[in-house]
């Protein structure tokens, strides 16, 4: 039996038995570490690997069946690290729950990114224009179910590099930051659908 039809089957009672639930979701980043790969010594910007931090803000639809669910978010991310590297993306997370318990459940799955801008805000510094604005993780988390309010903590890792490279006026190089490397973050959502 291929993998079509194990996910099939597998999907299937989730169809028959199922509801769309969706709404709002806002959250933090409480830590998106990344890899500096170099660092010019000459001038020193006191880059450190976990600093960037955020929050980002979206919506949610998602079908639940009585043990799985399969969820798809859209959300804004906006990150800045302590030197004033500001990045704005959207992501795209899709996820599949199992329901430990009926207020509890865990999710992995993928997500992808596609960055809308970055910049640096400090004087005679700039950043090199990205190649490649898309980028995907795996992402995965616990989420408490309370009515219509849900909260969860997921961890994600980059599966692809973002390589950002800060440059000085005189074309200097100074350091190169994979921005994709980890991210630990908590949400919360709203559910706007009635409850069945």
């Amino acid at each position: 039996m291929n993998l079509f039809y194990k996910t099939f089957f597998v999907l299937l009672p989730i169809s028959i038995f199922s509801q769309v639930d969706y709404g709002f979701k806002a959250g933090i980043n409480l830590n998106n570490s990344s890899d500096i790969s170099t660092i010019n010594q000459e001038i020193d910007l006191n880059v450190t690997e976990d600093d960037f931090k955020g929050f980002f803000i979206g919506s949610f639809i998602s079908v639940e069946g009585p043990i799985f669910n399969l969820r798809t978010e859209l959300q804004y991310n906006n990150t800045k690290n302590n030197i004033n590297l500001i990045q704005n993306k959207i992501e795209l997370p899709i996820t599949i729950g199992y329901k430990v318990l009926p207020f509890l459940s865990v999710f992995i799955g993928p997500s992808f990114q596609y960055i809308l801008n970055e910049k640096i805000k400090i004087s005679s510094f700039n950043t090199e224009k990205i190649e490649d604005n898309t980028t995907m993780g795996l992402n995965l988390g616990t989420r408490i179910h309370l009515g219509k309010i849900q909260f969860d903590i997921r961890y994600e890792r980059g599966l692809n590099p973002m390589e950002t490279k800060i440059i000085h006026q005189n074309n200097l190089d100074i350091v190169k930051i994979d921005n994709r490397a980890s991210i630990l973050s908590i949400g919360f959502a709203y559910k706007l659908n009635d409850e069945d």
